[in-house]
C-alpha cells in the first residue's frame, strides 16, 4: 500500500526497487511503498520537525545520532537487497508528500531503471589498500642501483658529506617508493577489473578517518556479479599475497548497497557522508 503523509510528517527515502520486487518487511523499520509506473520508492513517514533543515543541521553534528541513523538506513537497504536490486538513496533524502515523491520518480524513472538493471544480481564491495612505508622503502632499496651507490659513497664520506648523501638517498627512495605504489595500484585495479562488472576509484581517506596506523594508497569500489563472487575473492587473495612482502595490505568490505554505481559513481555511502537532501536532490 502506498504511504500516506500528514502535514506533520515527511517521507524519508531509503531507496528505489522494481515494482514487482518484494518489500523488505524484515528491515526492523516501518517501511512503506510509493509506486510509480515500474518502480517503487521505499519510504518511512518521519516527524517533519525532527527532519526540518534547522533541526537536522544540529542533529548532523552529533556523531551518535548520525551513526544510529546510518545503521538503520543501511539495515533497510541490506534487507531490500535480499529480494533483488535496489538504488540506494543518500542519508536524509526527504520529500514533503507523496505527490512530490511521485513527481521525482517520474522525472528520474529512466535513470532509476538503468541503475536497477546495472546492479541486478550484483554486489558492491569496497577494496582498500594500506602501505607500511618503512617496509616498502626497505624492500625497494635492496636492488636500486642509485640507493646502493649512495650507500657506498656515504660509507666512505666525511660526516658532513655522509649527511648530504643520506638526504639524497632518502629523497630518491621516496620517489622510488611512490612509483612502486602507483604501479601496485595500476596492477591491482587491472586485476580487479578482470573479475568485476565495473569499478570506481574512490578518494583516499586519512589515517584519522580509517583508524589505521598506515596510510591508505588505494580505495576502489567494485561491482561484482554474485555468480562470480568466488572468482573475485580468489583474485583478491592472489593480489594480497602478491604484494604482502612489500608492505601492502588489502582490506575488503561488503557487500554494500551499490552507491558507487547508481549515481554516476559520485554518491557516498551513508556512513561516510551524511548530508541533508531536499526533495529536489533525490
Amino acid at each position: 500500500m502506498d504511504a500516506e503523509v500528514t502535514g506533520e510528517r515527511v517521507l524519508y527515502l531509503y531507496g528505489v526497487i522494481p515494482r514487482d520486487q518484494g518489500l523488505p518487511s524484515e528491515a526492523g523499520a516501518p517501511v512503506q511503498a510509493v509506486s510509480h509506473s515500474a518502480i517503487v520508492a521505499l519510504v518511512e513517514p518521519v516527524c517533519a520537525h525532527e527532519f526540518s533543515p534547522d533541526t537536522l543541521n544540529d542533529k548532523l553534528k552529533s556523531i551518535e545520532w548520525v551513526a544510529h541513523l546510518a545503521h538503520k538506513h543501511e539495515a533497510v537497504l541490506e534487507c531490500a537487497m535480499r529480494h533483488g536490486p535496489v538504488v540506494p538513496a543518500r542519508l536524509c533524502t526527504l520529500f514533503s508528500d507523496t505527490d512530490s515523491l511521485r513527481l521525482s520518480l517520474a522525472e528520474n524513472e529512466e535513470r532509476f531503471l538503468a541503475a536497477l538493471e546495472r546492479v541486478q544480481a550484483r554486489e558492491e564491495w569496497g577494496i582498500k589498500v594500506y602501505c607500511d612505508e618503512s617496509r616498502l622503502r626497505a624492500v625497494v632499496g635492496l636492488d636500486d642501483t642509485q640507493v646502493l651507490a649512495l650507500d657506498a659513497a656515504a660509507a666512505k664520506a666525511s660526516p658532513g658529506q655522509a649527511f648530504v648523501l643520506q638526504k639524497k638517498r632518502d629523497a630518491h627512495l621516496a620517489e622510488v617508493a611512490a612509483a612502486r605504489i602507483d604501479a601496485m595500484a595500476d596492477e591491482a585495479v587491472e586485476a580487479l577489473e578482470h573479475d568485476a562488472a565495473d569499478t570506481r576509484l574512490r578518494p583516499l581517506l586519512s589515517e584519522e578517518a580509517t583508524g589505521s596506523g598506515e596510510p591508505m594508497v588505494l580505495n576502489v569500489a567494485v561491482l561484482v556479479d554474485i555468480a562470480a563472487h568466488e572468482a573475485f575473492r580468489a583474485s583478491l587473495s592472489r593480489l594480497s599475497e602478491r604484494f604482502r612482502a612489500e608492505g601492502f595490505s588489502f582490506e575488503a568490505s561488503g557487500p554494500w548497497p551499490p552507491y558507487s554505481f547508481c549515481d554516476g559513481g559520485e554518491a557516498d555511502q551513508p556512513d561516510t557522508n551524511a548530508e541533508f537532501m531536499s526533495e529536489e536532490g533525490a
